[in-house]
């Protein structure tokens, strides 16, 4: 068949108008509609479109309502549905289903379920129309939100704005979709949450926010208009200004003045917050964060994050050469940070072996005692027991069965 046969079906709607009624002219309105009803209930899909379409262009207005446009979208996605994706048939089936939902809205008979699907139809379309494609999807995520049919519906939306930004030119408004871009990642992760869905959904769209967002260097500009624009609600504010900085910290931009600036007008609006806190943290040094810390431990009632918070003060403590305040903190560490409690406490003894105890073989011992702790945290402490007093030492000191360790409270064996 003829591509110009084939396209007969697009071209009836283009010039379509309503003919004037009369007793002849009702009858084959219904005759019409007769054919096509028929031919839709044995799926005869291509019959059926071909003929609402004549009864959509000869009937009056009031014969040919809302039941009718629904089937005749019906069975126009059915037809294309049986097409190869690509080919002209399906092009030309397309483009009848856009412009009849066009004059269904037109008409007043166009049924707003229908935007997500319209408006992914758009961007399918042989010369896609994304801007209207944005326009649909858009008001059908916001009129369905959680109650989405097919979760994927909300990818196609989100990648449509990239190829918007993609192919705008001008740079005020790629900057505007690069805003917008960001924006959306963030109420469509509320929304994926909200709705439950899949995992592979947010990484997804990760991905996808991925596609824009490579750097700090694509991040931070978009921060001063990001900052403008944030809610007037306090509560929407924080949220939002808390999305942002973790996707800061995400994309290691940290160490930046947006990012610090940004937290800082976030512990202005809630400096009890713990998740504020926490991220008031970032900005500071590791002498600087145990202060902190402790305070957030203090206001904090939770006793597996107290437990948290312990470690990360011995961690803090640790870092910065402090090594009887590491110990000492990771000592009441429990639960399943215990074994890395553990490490610490071994690595502060082996720092300090040098400088506690009388003798340099009391000193050894401080290793054998490192070891015992690694040991206790289920790793291989032979390493540290290497450094310990060996068979010699033992002899020229008449090898004794215990030497207290006064800097840490406890008793070694070192010559069994």
């Amino acid at each position: 068949m003829k591509l110009g046969k084939l396209l007969i079906v697009a071209s009836l709607l283009i010039g379509s108008t309503a003919f004037a009624q009369d007793g002849d002219g009702d009858r084959e309105c219904t005759r019409l509609r007769v054919v096509a009803n028929n031919a839709m209930n044995v799926e005869n899909w291509k019959e059926a479109v071909e003929y609402f379409i004549r009864a959509e262009a000869y009937c009056a207005d009031a014969e040919f309502g809302k039941d009718n446009y629904d089937r005749l979208l019906a069975c126009t996605q059915s037809m294309m549905a049986a097409q190869e994706d690509g080919s002209d048939v399906y092009y030309a089936y397309l483009d009848t289903l856009m412009m009849v939902w066009e004059k269904a809205e037109a008409k007043g008979h166009y049924d707003q379920i229908d935007d997500i699907s319209r408006g992914y139809h758009y961007t399918l379309m042989k010369a896609p129309n994304y801007a209207k494609g944005d326009e649909y999807m858009k008001r059908g995520i916001q009129n369905k939100g959680k109650e989405l049919d097919d979760e994927v519906y909300l990818l196609l939306y989100y990648y449509n704005i990239y190829s918007l930004w993609y192919i705008e030119q001008d740079v005020d408004a790629k900057d505007n979709l690069k805003q917008r871009y960001i924006n959306e990642y963030f109420e469509l992760t509320k929304l994926i949450k909200e709705a439950n869905y899949s995992l592979p959904t947010q990484e997804t769209l990760t991905q996808y926010l991925a596609q824009v967002i490579t750097s700090c260097d694509d991040l931070l500009p978009a921060v001063p208009k990001y900052m403008e624009s944030l809610p007037e609600d306090a509560a929407d504010k924080k949220t939002a200004l808390m999305n942002f900085a973790q996707l800061l910290i995400d994309q290691g931009c940290k160490d930046s003045d947006e990012f610090k600036n940004m937290v800082e007008v976030l512990y202005q609006l809630d400096p009890d917050d713990l998740q504020i806190q926490l991220l008031y943290l970032e900005t500071l040094s590791t002498s600087q964060k145990i202060p902190v810390l402790k305070d957030i431990k203090e206001k904090t009632f939770d006793a597996e994050e107290k437990n948290k918070i312990q470690y990360e003060i011995a961690r803090c403590y640790m870092e910065i050469g402090s090594y009887n305040n590491a110990y000492a903190t990771a000592k009441s560490v429990t639960g399943s940070l215990k074994s890395k409690a553990l490490q610490i406490q071994a690595g502060c003894v082996a720092s300090t072996a040098n400088s506690c105890g009388d003798s340099t073989f009391d000193r050894k011992c401080n290793y054998l005692y490192a070891a015992q702790l690694m040991e206790q945290a289920g790793l291989d402490g032979s390493r540290y027991r290497a450094m310990g007093p060996d068979q010699d030492d033992c002899f020229n000191n008449n090898s004794p069965k215990s030497v207290n360790l006064k800097c840490w409270g406890v008793t070694v064996n070192p010559c069994p």
